[in-house]
């Protein structure tokens, strides 16, 4: 996947090369591992989890453990410039390899590879595609709501006067799914004349953005139960106007079936 968009990948930890070595042939990784003697990389990106202590005496904890890192992910232009990074709150989730290319190329692409569901009427074409090819387990993917508006159609944005609709597109509270903060593009400000006001607006490819994590709710504490795929409900609210009218505001339920990946355990990965 990063490869294909010219994105070259490496891991960084405090770990000896023959630890990291032993963990990439234990979990078929394909990447370059890199090892940080002392954390001293990690002190310098600032990152050094301080909530570790090296006196801590609970059983030699602090000692075991002093020099991990916050975990996430930097993204770095040709010159090691941080342009983007990934870090969450809990110390479990991790941002997923889809949402991190996007953010790297600063593009969003629907891929045939990837689940997507489509509905169509005379104004606008709406998806909903899932960055990657599958969910997984505390890894926070985006579904892609995108709105195409036929040529010389718009639809509004926030923020708007009273009396206007402003585009929406939401998932409902969903068992076993953390849905995070929705994130619209930005609008444009188009004048009115005739209507003596200036309006936030969307014209031509919309993309919304709705970062979801699947949590242990959708796992549960057998292997037996887990499941192999999720039916997340989406939502859109928008109208489509054009220079003389404003169509019927409409409301479009559907559902994206996306697949659910298998929580991945020692060995796994060289029994395969």
């Amino acid at each position: 996947m990063f490869e294909d968009a010219g994105i070259k990948v490496y891991g960084i930890s405090y770990d000896s090369q023959e630890q990291l070595l032993a963990f990439g042939e234990q979990y078929d990784v394909a990447y370059d591992l890199l090892s940080d003697v002392d954390s001293a990389v990690i002190r310098e990106f600032g990152i050094l989890n301080t909530l570790i202590s090296p006196d801590d005496p609970e059983e030699g904890a602090g000692r075991s453990f002093y020099g991990l890192p916050y975990p996430g992910v930097y993204v770095t232009d040709e010159h090691g410039v941080v342009t983007e990074k990934f870090f969450h709150r809990h110390y479990a989730t991790r941002e997923s390899a889809g949402a991190i290319r996007d953010s790297a190329l600063g593009e969003i692409l629907a891929r045939h590879e990837a689940p997507a569901v489509e509905l169509t009427n005379d104004q606008v074409k709406i998806s909903a595609f899932l960055s990657d090819t599958s969910l997984k387990f505390e890894t926070q993917s985006t579904i892609y709501v995108r709105f195409e508006l036929a040529e010389g159609l718009h639809m509004y944005g926030r923020p708007l006067p009273d009396g206007y609709i402003a585009s929406e597109a939401t998932i409902p509270d969903t068992v076993g799914l953390r849905v995070g903060e929705v994130h619209y593009p930005p609008t444009r400000p188009r004048e009115f004349a005739e209507l003596g006001v200036t309006l936030n607006v969307y014209e031509g490819v919309v993309d919304v953005a709705i970062p979801v994590t699947p949590n242990s709710e959708l796992f549960g504490p057998r292997p037996s139960n887990q499941p192999t795929e999720l039916d997340i409900p989406v939502s859109v609210l928008f109208q489509a106007c054009s220079e003389t009218i404003c169509y019927t505001p409409r409301t479009e339920n559907f559902s994206l079936t996306l697949p659910v990946a298998p929580l991945l355990r020692p060995g796994q990965a060289r029994q395969r």
